[in-house]
């Protein structure tokens, strides 16, 4: 569905993007109701096929259904509810329009959001010898990695952005949807359910399972970044080879910044979210559909 915006968020945090039996939701809901756009903020609580999500998975997708502008709107709200140096016990602070919130003294951080896109819609983003990328960063400020690995067993791939901002932030994520607007539901895909999976065993694809994992790996030399060339040889054997999982690509003709010299993020994955109250998620989850067009 073209009016379906997909996002990547840690299921730790579900319970502060959907607020206290759901009001969270509830009051993004009535604010586009009262600007005459219909907004539906959903997080999937089900794989493709109905069965519960895998245990030890850390990622959950969010979608935000509706307008351009009802987007832009209900991220206003969504923001500050994904970071996870706002949320978590060991990053409590107040919650801004800018990065940081955390103990005094303490660096700020940038805000961040990672979006889903069909697999076929990376070049659109890049863009020509990388101009879309260049100008949406130079329009907003904001970092942008387009990560080349697929999200494990999908055909949607991770679109990283982070901005000390939030309205920065959110221009920037409404700019890169409305680069792909034109091509996104042109083809089927397989999109994204959220698994449990050993570090590295799909490459770095910006799953909140191994995120961090791959930040350190790249810093000491132990990874390195997929080349583009791998990933097209990787689609062409696809046409050829059935057991090649991957789906055919759309390679990228020129080099983007990594950006993890950028990501000084020192998040505490081991730590319990620590809310007592107990959220009523029934109304705002849905199962996602199988193949279909794509939502985001």
């Amino acid at each position: 569905m073209d009016d379906v915006y997909r996002f990547l968020v840690r299921e730790d945090l579900v319970r502060a993007v959907i607020g206290k039996g759901g009001d969270h939701i509830r009051m993004i809901k009535e604010e586009a109701k009262a600007s005459d756009i219909e907004t539906k903020v959903s997080i999937y609580a089900q794989s493709s096929n109905g069965a519960p999500l895998m245990d030890g998975a850390v990622d959950r997708v969010m979608s935000v259904q509706s307008t351009v502008d009802g987007l832009a709107m209900a991220l206003n709200h969504l923001v500050p509810s994904v970071q996870i140096h706002h949320n978590h016990k060991s990053f409590r602070g107040g919650r801004g329009g800018r990065g940081g919130g955390g103990a005094p003294g303490q660096k700020s951080q940038k805000l961040e959001l990672r979006l889903l896109v069909p697999a076929h819609c990376c070049s659109g983003i890049i863009g020509k010898g990388g101009s879309v990328i260049k100008r949406i960063k130079e329009e907003t400020s904001s970092y942008i990695q387009v990560y080349t690995q697929p999200m494990p067993r999908s055909e949607e791939h991770c679109v990283r952005i982070q901005n000390f901002e939030a309205p920065d932030l959110i221009t920037t994520a409404v700019k890169v949807f409305e680069s792909i607007a034109d091509i996104k539901g042109k083809n089927p895909i397989v999109m994204y359910d959220p698994i449990y999976f050993e570090h590295g065993q799909y490459g770095d694809t910006g799953s909140y399972i191994d995120t961090e994992w791959y930040q350190e790996a790249l810093r000491s030399g132990v990874a390195k970044p997929t080349p583009y060339k791998q990933i097209r040889a990787a689609a062409r054997s696809a046409y050829t080879d059935p057991a090649v999982s991957h789906a055919p690509y759309t390679g990228y003709e020129e080099e983007y910044d990594y950006g993890y010299e950028n990501a000084d993020y020192g998040y505490a994955y081991d730590e319990s979210y620590g809310y007592e109250e107990e959220y009523g998620y029934d109304e705002y989850y849905y199962a996602p559909r199988g193949r279909g067009a794509p939502r985001g």
